[in-house]
């Protein structure tokens, strides 16, 4: 990626002449069997942009609970879109289909206008989960009938494809919109892309540019994906295999125990059940040992595999935990 960063052809992408951020918009665009594509700074940009540009601002937005765009993205859809937003309480990321079905709006002055609904794919609060291409094919389906679009947030979609091995244009098939982070299982160092129709594309690219993510020479950025795609994309189910062997590790450890029901894809949540720790000491004696975890609150931890881990990475991740929890 350094070399093709160092070779890449630049032009203006705010003028729109970069060549090699066109290459590589035109490259997702193909992929996902969508009109036009997006360069984009990071996943939340990507996903705030998505929502501001199918929305008028106080539409609502129907959204599972725990997803990415609702709770960790600083507020955004209030903010940057003016969304007025109904949460869905769901199981590993799927909005129940009776409940979403009840959610869309009749027609009323009363109420808000039923403007989009959002899917995560692979759901990152559930542990990577996949979510069913038959689901999110119903989910399209019933959005449709109301004549609301669907995005997607697809931030890790390559490693649930990896396991399902669909055709990305299955994927692409049941959304209008689509945001993938490169910086993710395709180990950029920056970007995300956003896909939809041309029209929606437009208008997402003006919001882009009133967030001032518009780039100049981001072709230098963009080289980057174009090497994911031809050399990280075929290995990513080897980050899947990793993380899966970690977790089965993990279940043989005294003082940890599994947060998520399945290990579908790269992503690991521990509970830390030793009464002597909690997850903020393990995280940083995990990082005294050379292993990077992330603690979110007291008792939880989180870990992802990803390219640049090898199975000694796994093994030594391992050997760290079982030191830390036998010493306390």
């Amino acid at each position: 990626m350094l070399e093709a960063m160092a070779s890449a052809k630049v032009g203006d992408d705010v003028l729109g002449d970069d060549p090699t951020v066109a290459a590589l918009e035109r490259r997702f665009a193909d992929l996902f069997g969508k009109d036009a594509a997006l360069f984009m700074p990071s996943g939340t940009m990507a996903n705030q942009c998505a929502v501001a540009a199918h929305i008028v601002p106080g539409e609502e937005v129907i959204v599972e609970a725990n997803a990415h765009i609702f709770q960790y993205e600083g507020g955004g859809l209030a903010r940057i879109a003016g969304a007025h937003v109904n949460m869905i309480l769901g199981e590993r990321g799927m909005l129940p289909l009776p409940d979403l079905a009840h959610s869309f709006r009749p027609p009323s002055v009363h109420m808000p206008r039923t403007g989009l609904v959002c899917v995560e794919q692979t759901h990152l609060f559930s542990g990577g989960s996949i979510l069913p291409i038959e689901y999110l094919e119903e989910v399209h389906s019933m959005a449709a009938h109301y004549s609301v679009a669907v995005h997607m947030d697809g931030a890790r979609i390559f490693n649930a494809q990896a396991e399902t091995s669909l055709d990305f244009q299955r994927y692409g098939a049941v959304c209008e919109s689509m945001a993938v982070s490169l910086c993710k299982g395709l180990s950029c160092p920056v970007g995300s892309m956003l896909m939809g129709d041309g029209a929606f594309i437009e208008r997402a690219r003006h919001v882009r540019k009133w967030m001032g993510g518009g780039m100049r020479q981001a072709g230098y950025l963009a080289a980057c994906g174009l090497v994911a795609l031809d050399e990280v994309l075929p290995v990513i189910s080897e980050d899947n295999a990793r993380c899966r062997r970690l977790s089965l590790a993990a279940l043989a450890l005294e003082g940890i125990q599994m947060a998520q029901e399945t290990t579908d894809t790269n992503i690991l949540f521990l509970e830390v059940t030793d009464p002597r720790l909690d997850a903020p000491m393990i995280e940083s004696e995990l990082a005294e040992k050379g292993v990077q975890a992330l603690a979110l609150g007291p008792r939880l931890l989180r870990f992802v595999t990803h390219s640049g881990i090898t199975d000694a990475d796994v093994d030594h991740a391992v050997m760290a935990l079982q030191t830390i929890l036998s010493h306390n």
